[in-house]
């Protein structure tokens, strides 16, 4: 299969899904195409969503590791209020658990979909009963 990713709103949990097919990242270059295209993407949304992050089918390569956290920082805090992410191969979940250590970041990450959408809920639940609005500023949600 050829690269691609697709991106698919669930109005029913308020969350879009990120899924990505034959996504090699190998160097800086695939790193700046993998952003620009989830960039496109998620502009199509409201300026910030919940995101779920299926890591199947995106790999990332020792080559293109330090970049793709950089990268992926930047994105995610522009677009999301937090993300949670699921699936992937050892390789990529290690590079996603070593960015979010030196960036300071939430990893977030579980073994399904259901798993990553009942902790995303939680937090939501959580928030709520803390009284927070998203309308009210301060948010103070988990990014990576």
């Amino acid at each position: 299969m050829a690269w691609n990713m697709s991106f698919e709103y669930d109005a029913l949990n308020d969350v879009v899904t990120a899924y990505f097919t034959d996504c090699v990242l190998v160097s800086e270059a695939d790193v700046l195409r993998w952003r620009k295209e989830v960039e496109e993407h998620l502009s199509k949304y409201p300026p910030k969503v919940d995101l779920l992050i299926n890591l199947d089918g995106l790999v990332v390569k020792f080559t293109a590791g330090r970049v793709f956290g950089k990268e992926r920082r930047e994105v995610l805090e522009r677009y999301t209020h937090r993300s949670y992410r699921f699936g992937g191969d050892e390789m990529t979940r290690m590079f996603v658990l070593t960015s979010g250590a030196i960036n300071g970041a939430a990893v977030n990450h579980y073994a399904t979909r259901d798993e990553a959408l009942a902790a995303l809920q939680a937090e939501r639940e959580a928030l709520r009963k803390r009284g927070f609005s998203p309308f009210g500023g301060g948010f103070a949600g988990s990014k990576v």
